[in-house]
């Protein structure tokens, strides 16, 4: 499956104008989201062009893998507007590490397309216009293994389980 964001914005996160966090119905909606995004069998391919701020920094890195552009960006700054991020640490602690997430929910800075493919958090950086078309391709490909290859081996990974031989 692959997830990107319309208009090239992956997304700049919630619109705190316009919505507080913590409202019973966004949060309740939130969590559903990232609910679903863990219970997705096949696997989930993010192509992150131009931005993915807090809250969208959350859903990419709910993705399987993520194709980045060079000049894009993610960034987890909830700590300097004193709320915590706990959809992003529920990612960031599950495939990164402890370090991986202090490092990204404390400092607050945006980490572009080679910090995120440096630091491991990208699968591959394209110059931004290919970020789409990289994305597909790849989404393709896993999508043509045999015997739904990408499906199994997502689920062995997770569930720690050995493929049948």
């Amino acid at each position: 499956m692959l997830l990107y964001g319309a208009g090239g914005c992956f997304s700049s996160g919630l619109d705190l104008a316009e919505v507080r966090p913590g409202e019973p119905k966004i949060t309740a909606a939130i969590s559903d989201l990232h609910t679903t995004l863990s219970g997705f069998e096949k696997p989930l391919i993010g192509a992150l062009e131009r931005a993915a701020v807090n809250g969208a920094a959350a859903i990419a890195l709910a993705c399987d893998l993520l194709v980045v552009g060079e000049t894009s960006f993610l960034m987890v700054g909830e700590a300097e507007m004193g709320v915590a991020a706990p959809n992003n640490l529920r990612w960031l602690l599950a495939k990164y590490g402890v370090n991986q997430a202090l490092q990204l929910t404390l400092a607050c800075e945006r980490q572009y397309g080679p910090d995120l493919l440096r630091r491991g958090f990208a699968y591959a950086m394209v110059p931004d216009e290919q970020v789409v078309g990289r994305a597909t391709e790849l989404t393709d490909k896993i999508a043509a293994y045999p015997n739904g290859g990408g499906i199994a081996m997502k689920q062995a990974i997770l569930t720690r389980k050995t493929l049948p031989v």
